[in-house]
């Protein structure tokens, strides 16, 4: 985690990154592993946001200054595949594909916006505690079937909206190649096309 409040020239300097977690492999973990993962982070992230934590700092030639520190965990900047277990969302594959709108795969050729449905914060937190709630497996697995949400433990941050807040980084978007492909291969938009 990094300070956004710091300059950039010192933003990402290693003595101002805090290593949160590592996720021990050799694979990803599956969903509800992940949850049991984030779970102390929320913990740590409330108290930040709720009441903060006060930091004294005393030195011998100043008398000493106390700070209140608060702290909100505003994007989730990640790869695809994490940034959808993360924040509750189904894959990228799914018949829910989108974590901004309501297209279903099956309408994928749809390209009129308007018609797609954008998908709220209120939204997701209901089907996300539908989710949560549910009694059995089978209700889960029919409630994540028709809206392509799960409970995720940041929803426990009342502040932290994932149709607002979960970004795909720019590393996987731009330098890795994600953004040609979609252009290319999903949109169909090529260099090759141009007369």
């Amino acid at each position: 985690m990094v300070c956004m409040n710091l300059p950039d020239n010192i933003r990402y300097k290693p003595e101002n990154i805090c290593l949160v977690a590592i996720i021990p492999g050799p694979k990803e973990p599956q969903v509800h592993q992940l949850n049991h993962l984030l779970r102390p982070l929320v913990d740590e992230l409330l108290v930040l946001w709720n009441r903060g934590v006060l930091y004294t700092i005393e030195e011998a030639s100043i008398a000493a200054q106390s700070y209140l520190v608060r702290a909100a965990v505003i994007p989730l900047v990640c790869d695809i595949p994490a940034l959808r277990k993360a924040a509750g969302f189904a894959g990228h594959m799914a018949s829910n594909f989108c974590s901004f709108c309501k297209l279903r795969k099956k309408s994928i050729n749809d390209l009129d916006r308007l018609k797609w449905g954008r998908l709220t914060w209120e939204e997701h937190l209901l089907y996300a505690a539908q989710w949560r709630d549910a009694p059995t497996e089978s209700e889960r697995t029919k409630i994540f079937d028709a809206h392509g949400i799960r409970w995720s433990e940041l929803l426990r941050l009342v502040y932290w909206d994932p149709t607002q807040f979960a970004v795909v980084d720019a590393m996987h978007n731009l330098f890795l190649g994600e953004f040609r492909h979609h252009c290319r291969e999903v949109w169909g938009i090529d260099i090759g096309y141009v007369t």
